[in-house]
């Protein structure tokens, strides 16, 4: 989950902190820039749901900003006016909040860290600290070795360490996922640190990708595990861009959003950027995430809307179904792909809620596979994550029969597959089977391949993406005295 903060943001008492709501409808507002002959994007219903469970809605204090995937299977958000961290389950049922540690911290982005729990940056300026909690609502509290930090996202990195952006210092901070409650993070400045960064992605080449705002808005920087900022790109064609969130796309590239130009962008790891058309209308896009359909989604602004892009620049954007559900000109929400595949979103102020997107249903007459980009995040070099289950539906009325599922790729050794009910079944027209896949990463850094289905029906694919974090093993000495000392025991097996 990434977080912007609008560059021209006045900042108020944290009692109530002005922010921005995402939100998405039923009803698609806007189509732009035609898709290529030959292209065709996964349907988006754009079918939503607002979810206003007593707790958020019924408190005038309410803030519901942040929101992530947990490790536990539900959807996790930060409340920064009632100072709590709360979670609900896909069907929108079971809110549960906690309080944190430090009355009024005013917790705003909010991730799912490689320890199995979950992580967020408290925004109120005299608190200075990120904080950790379990899915039962045990927290930490970490403090950070600046005065008057602001830290805005927070993200897990290529080594496995948590990172975040301090807005108001200048600086990347990082801590140890296993770090000792009441440890300092260390934070590292950026080349420019009037520049004021804003949101972090882990991305390509194992570097920490950042939005900076300051005086042009339009930078993306560029630091290594080290702390060693190694570039400074200049994303926006124009000056004042309000470059805002960021994130790894499906294509191996970061996307940003350009909030003051009505733009979204791509650059890739070499730093070539291409700039979409501008929005219609009001258009100002904050937040952005990847999809489960192999789109990218991010909140727009400007026209009460969640917009989705294609990886070709096609937009289609949704209106929200409250309006005016936030104010205009303030910080802008939190979007994340839930672990259903669809979008989740929340809406803060008067209207406060979390929102679920449809984002497709399989079209009627065909064989689908769901998801069709199948992200499992960080994960340890050298250990496995939960399994996802990756389902092929038959849309069709006439039995499909499988003949084989199969993983390809540059990384196709770190996905294993489990528990697979396809591989040699009729699947009956209007039904379904499933196979398990978990992500065993054996490098560090960006591992995808590709899972393939064939059957009577022609083959269907699905793209598998990990970031795999920490050093690689080391390899296994086959030494003859190596091996004897293994024997004897006087050295661990390899791994």
């Amino acid at each position: 989950m990434q977080l912007g903060l609008v560059s021209r943001l006045a900042f108020k008492p944290m009692s109530k902190l002005l922010l921005v709501a995402t939100v998405a409808s039923q009803t698609a507002l806007f189509a732009v820039a035609a898709v290529p002959a030959g292209a065709a994007p996964a349907a988006a219903t754009g079918t939503i749901t607002e979810f206003r469970p007593a707790g958020i809605s019924q408190t005038a204090t309410s803030d519901p900003l942040g929101i992530t995937s947990g490790p536990d299977g539900n959807l996790w958000f930060t409340d920064a006016g009632a100072s709590t961290i709360a979670k609900i389950s896909p069907s929108g049922s079971g809110l549960a909040e906690f309080k944190t540690n430090t009355g009024a911290a005013s917790p705003v982005a909010i991730t799912k860290g490689p320890d199995g729990r979950i992580w967020f940056t408290e925004l109120s300026g005299s608190v200075n600290q990120v904080g950790r909690s379990t899915t039962t609502g045990t927290q930490n509290e970490f403090g950070i070795n600046k005065a008057s930090a602001l830290p805005t996202s927070i993200v897990t990195g290529p080594d496995g360490h948590m990172w975040f952006t301090d807005f108001g210092n200048g600086t990347i901070g990082t801590i140890d996922p296993n770090a000792a409650p009441g440890t300092v993070a260390t934070t590292f400045p950026i080349t420019v640190p009037t520049l004021m960064p804003d949101s972090i992605a882990s991305g390509p080449n194992g570097n920490l990708w950042f939005t900076e705002q300051g005086v042009n808005g339009g930078k993306i920087g560029e630091m290594t595990t080290a702390g060693v900022q190694v570039s400074d790109t200049q994303a926006a064609s124009g000056t004042g861009a309000g470059i805002a969130g960021i994130t790894v796309g499906p294509d191996g590239n970061l996307w940003f959003t350009e909030q003051n130009h009505g733009r979204i962008g791509r650059m890739t790891p070499t730093h070539v950027v291409t700039e979409f058309a501008p929005l219609p209308g009001q258009g100002a896009p904050t937040a952005i995430t990847a999809g489960s359909d192999g789109a990218l989604w991010f909140v727009d602004q400007g026209n009460s809307a969640i917009g989705r892009i294609t990886t070709s620049g096609s937009v289609t954007e949704f209106s929200v179904p409250t309006p005016n559900a936030f104010s205009p000109n303030v910080q802008p929400t939190g979007i994340t792909s839930g672990p259903d595949g669809n979008i989740w979103f929340t809406e803060q102020d008067t209207k406060a809620a979390i929102g679920r997107l449809i984002v497709a249903t399989p079209a009627p007459g065909t064989v689908t596979v769901s998801p069709s980009n199948v992200a499992f995040g960080n994960e340890k070099v050298g250990t496995s994550g939960p399994a996802i289950p990756v389902t092929l539906n038959n849309g069709t009325t006439a039995p499909v029969s499988v003949r084989s599922v199969a993983v390809s790729g540059a990384n196709a050794g770190d996905f294993q597959l489990s528990g697979d009910s396809c591989l040699g079944a009729n699947v009956a027209g209007g039904s379904s089977c499933k196979v398990n896949v978990t992500f065993h990463p054996t490098s560090a850094g960006p591992r995808s391949a590709t899972l393939t289905f064939s059957d009577t029906a022609g083959s269907q694919t699905a793209l598998l993406m990990g970031q795999g974090t920490g050093p690689s093993p080391s390899p296994c000495d086959m030494s003859l005295l190596s091996i004897l000392l293994r024997l004897l025991g006087l050295l661990p097996p390899c791994k």
